[in-house]
């Protein structure tokens, strides 16, 4: 017994030594036990991280990485269940129930079937005044909440137990899986959230119940996460940190990515595609995505409260010279509706009433219209052209300068950065601005619901039309589906008629991706998820 007591110390140091060493020389060359860090470029510097205040993809990036809702999205953005482990559905669609998988937040407390209640009832409070809430209007009694007309008690959304979430819908919604995925319905800590307020929000207060946390943010520098060592899924979590640089200029960004500062990058700037498919044709992706532009037309105010002045600047933009010419063919095609190819259940076959028109037809038409309207040569048309000052968006707002300049008009031009210019869309301090949605889910009423009467902010054109409010009502009770895409397609077609917007492109998304990420699955949604992505070792600079 003496013997071996005295042998084993030695036995155990002569095994260890090896492994000593190798630690050692490991943690010299910094490629094995070094943190994996995963830098990307994000579009623009987020105003919030409260699901409840953001309402931009940037700002989706991050939240998404750091929240999980019923549902998630998977590697490929479908979605998949999430902080739910099971769902049953009543037989008429009408009724969702949830079990919540046993999970906790990032401060060791339990996700509890109340904190999405809570969190539910927050967002559609009048008093939160959220931007987004209209997003939740499926849900039943969500329109009467959000506009005082009911309590938030008598929202469709209701905790049995601890585990147990059901949601009530005002009508059938096959989408509701998609709806689910996004940053509206998260929950929220409600301990946190209800002790700290809007400071619940800050670094060393936020907890989340995703894969990774909070790390610290820094305003117009970098957003910093780490994983969350209590996320359920932590094992499978590949990379430990990620920083977001809100990084709106995409040359700059290009500079930074071919540098080795970051690893992706939410855009790639249009006017360096040949060299980019010259030299790195694999990083520079580009792919559809369900998105479009628009030009957005402040109807509650003259001149563009004329019908005849908003058709005649919308059909004299040549589309097709500008894609070509300005977007050298690699940024979108051109839009003659408000609904990308592709969503479900809607024909998708109304169209601009210029749609078949040559340019020229339109230009004299323009003139004609704009001279009913008063405007001409002892009164010309003037204007100020709301846009995101990115070096893309100068030149082709250059461009569309140019074209109404041929019939007689003036534009100024007044760039922004995204925070601002969206601020003043929402609250029609423009005369015409440019605009954009990436759909939260693939259904039509995604984006046709931003024109109804009843959203407020994001109806950037303060639209107000009856028949197609009535429409839009209908669709949302309409429990058939053909029947139901038949009333969207009638709103779309009244949309386009009234013309307070006018469709640009059908957009492609084109990011950067260095070679070394793994798991990067091009998407319709373009939502790449952190903690589906792994890192290879990086070259050395």
């Amino acid at each position: 017994m003496s013997s071996w007591r005295r042998l084993l110390p030695s036995v155990l140091r002569a095994a260890m030594l090896p492994l000593v060493l190798l630690a050692l020389v490991l943690q010299g060359t910094g490629t094995a036990l070094a943190e994996s860090h995963l830098y990307r470029g994000n579009a623009g510097e987020p105003k919030s991280l409260d699901p409840h205040r953001a309402t931009g993809t940037w700002e989706n990036n991050v939240i998404g990485d750091m929240f999980l809702g019923l549902y998630t999205e998977a590697a490929n953005a479908e979605p998949i269940l999430g902080a739910a482990e099971s769902v049953t559905t009543s037989p008429d669609g009408l009724k969702w129930t949830f079990k919540l998988r046993p999970h906790t937040w990032s401060d060791g407390k339990p996700v509890l079937a109340s904190d999405f209640v809570f969190a539910f009832r927050r967002i559609l409070d009048p008093a939160t005044a959220a931007e987004y809430r209209e997003l939740l209007y499926p849900v039943k009694n969500a329109e009467a909440v959000s506009f005082g007309k009911k309590k938030t008690t008598e929202l469709g959304i209701s905790a049995p137990d601890a585990r147990t979430v059901v949601i009530e819908l005002e009508a059938p919604a096959p989408f509701l899986p998609q709806l689910l995925t996004h940053y509206t319905t998260y929950p929220l800590p409600q301990h946190v959230v209800e002790k700290l307020g809007n400071q619940w929000v800050k670094p060393g207060n936020m907890v989340s119940n995703g894969p990774y946390m909070l790390q610290s943010w820094r305003p117009q520098d970098h957003i910093t996460l780490a994983k969350n060592p209590k996320f359920y899924d932590a094992a499978k979590v590949k990379i430990d940190k990620v920083t977001f640089y809100p990084i709106e200029d995409d040359l700059a960004a290009l500079k930074r990515y071919r540098a080795g500062e970051i690893d992706m990058n939410a855009r790639w700037p249009l006017t360096e595609h040949k060299w980019l498919q010259a030299n790195i044709p694999t990083e520079a992706r580009r792919f559809t995505y369900l998105a479009v532009s628009y030009w957005t037309f402040n109807t509650t105010r003259k001149p563009f409260n004329d019908y005849r002045v908003r058709r005649a600047v919308a059909q004299v933009l040549d589309r097709s010279v500008v894609e070509k010419g300005v977007f050298f063919g690699v940024y979108g095609k051109e839009a003659l509706n408000i609904l990308p190819p592709g969503l479900p259940a809607v024909k998708n076959d109304a169209r601009m009433v210029y749609a078949n028109m040559t340019m020229d037809a339109r230009r004299a038409e323009a003139k004609k219209l704009l001279a009913e309207a008063g405007y001409g040569p002892n009164n010309p048309l003037k204007f100020s052209y709301s846009y995101i000052a990115t070096p893309d968006g100068k030149r082709a707002a250059v461009a569309y300068q140019s074209m109404l300049k041929q019939i007689g008009v003036t534009m100024e031009l007044s760039p922004a950065e995204p925070k601002v210019h969206y601020d003043n869309l929402k609250t029609r301090n423009y005369d015409v601005g440019n605009a954009g949605w990436v759909f939260d889910y693939s259904d039509a009423k995604n984006i046709l619901y931003l024109f109804q009467s009843t959203t407020l902010q994001q109806n950037y054109p303060g639209y107000n039309s009856k028949v197609f409010d009535d429409l839009m009502r209908r669709a949302a009770r309409e429990p058939d589906a053909a029947k139901r895409g038949a009333l969207l397609d009638q709103a779309q077609a009244t949309l386009l008629k009234d013309m307070p917007i006018a469709p640009m492109f059908y957009l492609y998304e084109r990011m950067l991706v260095k070679p070394y990420i793994g798991n990067f699955v091009e998407n319709p949604r373009a939502i790449f998820r952190t903690r589906w992505l792994t890192l290879g070792p990086k070259p050395k600079k």
